[in-house]
């Protein structure tokens, strides 16, 4: 009898070992985290919530460090793997970068994604913003090429499947319709994520407001879908719209240049030449690039704002502030209209914006092209100016268009 209850034991030993074994084999395989916890807030949803808000105020480099730590407790945090997707796929979108390493970027983030996708498991709440940051991530590179809006569309469609109130699902996918110019059907998703309120109601009111300046510029722009919905104008796009818009070489014809009666060349050297060797190029820094030619022309008729700086360096990639874009307008109008007085029209009063000193360089420029309706403050609350912010293609469009028309008197 005692052999028997000692067998039946080790029979059921056996069966909750091999249960045990069976239930290890199906079960998921728990990734370990690389790192542990330091402190009472180092935690995945503390760097989550820091990196969401770092990618609210376009910070992406700390986003993408952010959403790295959270990961780094959690590997498979699903709304970490998507909130890092998002942030590469904005690191990436930088005109600076290759297309080469855009496409590697753009290869990660979708991996990420896969991977957000699939750690969101039955978190409803994780498989909804995982479809939603990648609606964000095609739309941000609209890679591939001829897919990604369609890509895009579908992942809208499976948030909505989820929860039809998601004012995110609604945004991301109105950024989409605006990067593809479907402004009618943007706005409608807008007005939806105003309606239900909610995380995005403020970008989604300002889109709104965007979306209009673009309509209202692009009639009379040939370059107005190339530039209308680019967030941030870089110094080389900016000098290419001067001259298609503008066409500045002819405003400039009649421009006559007054050279510096202090100094006067000997008769005997004027025929000298420089060899070419001797000769400092104007930039050293657009070589190659493919708006080289349209710098070059702008630094020859000597914009200011968009001039090399003395180690003649021009920075194309550089974004354009609204102080830069203000003093390029107000040289424009001086020069063409031969105004003169206009550059100091505003020295010594007091200034109206807040953010905006009456001793910075940019002050007189500011003045000039707000009281001219050739430039809006930015935040019509506080009357805030905000110098340093960059300039939208909508903006510079709306601007340039407004130029026009005050520069028409002066086009032959």
């Amino acid at each position: 009898m005692k052999t028997n209850i000692k067998w039946l034991r080790k029979f059921n030993f056996g069966l909750c070992l091999l249960a045990a074994l069976l239930a290890f084999g199906c079960a998921k395989t728990v990734k370990k985290a690389s790192r542990s916890q330091t402190g009472i807030m180092d935690t995945p949803a503390f760097h989550i919530g820091r990196g969401d808000d770092a990618l609210l105020t376009r910070q992406y480099g700390e986003a993408r460090d952010s959403y790295e730590q959270a990961l780094s407790l959690e590997e498979d945090s699903s709304a970490a793997l998507s909130g890092l997707a998002v942030s590469l796929a904005h690191l990436a979108e930088d005109s600076s970068i290759s297309q080469r390493a855009k496409k590697r970027s753009f290869d990660k983030a979708e991996k990420l994604l896969e991977e957000a996708l699939e750690n969101a498991s039955d978190d409803q709440k994780n498989q909804v913003r995982a479809h939603n940051f990648a609606v964000r991530v095609y739309a941000i590179l609209q890679m591939p090429k001829d897919l990604w809006y369609e890509k895009a569309t579908e992942h809208y469609q499976e948030a909505m499947e989820i929860n039809t109130k998601d004012p995110a699902a609604h945004f991301f996918m109105a950024k989409a319709h605006s990067a593809k110019l479907q402004y009618t059907e943007a706005m409608t998703l807008y007005n939806k994520v105003l309606t239900l309120g909610g995380r995005y109601e403020e970008e989604a009111n300002q889109e709104l407001e965007r979306i209009q300046r673009v309509q209202r510029a692009l009639p009379g722009s040939r370059f107005g879908a190339t530039v209308a919905n680019v967030e941030e104008m870089t110094r080389a796009d900016m000098a290419a719209l001067f001259i298609a818009e503008l066409r500045l070489d002819r405003l400039y014809q009649d421009q006559n240049v007054v050279a510096s009666a202090g100094f006067a060349v000997p008769q005997s050297q004027t025929k000298l030449r420089l060899d070419p060797l001797q000769k400092y190029p104007d930039a050293v820094d657009l070589s190659g690039h493919p708006l080289e030619r349209a710098m070059l022309e702008m630094i020859k008729l000597g914009v200011k704002g968009l001039e090399p700086d003395p180690a003649h360096k021009f920075y194309p990639d550089q974004k354009v502030t609204r102080a830069e874009f203000a003093l390029m307008i107000q040289d424009i109008l001086v020069k063409v209209t031969k105004q003169t007085a206009l550059e100091t029209q505003f020295l010594g009063q007091d200034s109206p914006f807040p953010d905006v000193r009456p001793d910075v360089w940019y002050y007189n420029a500011t003045r000039v092209v707000v009281t001219r309706g050739l430039i809006t403050v930015n935040n019509k609350v506080t009357g805030e100016f905000e110098p340093f912010s960059s300039v939208s293609g909508a903006d510079a469009l709306l601007s340039i268009r407004t130029l026009k028309g005050i520069l028409k008197a002066y086009l032959r």
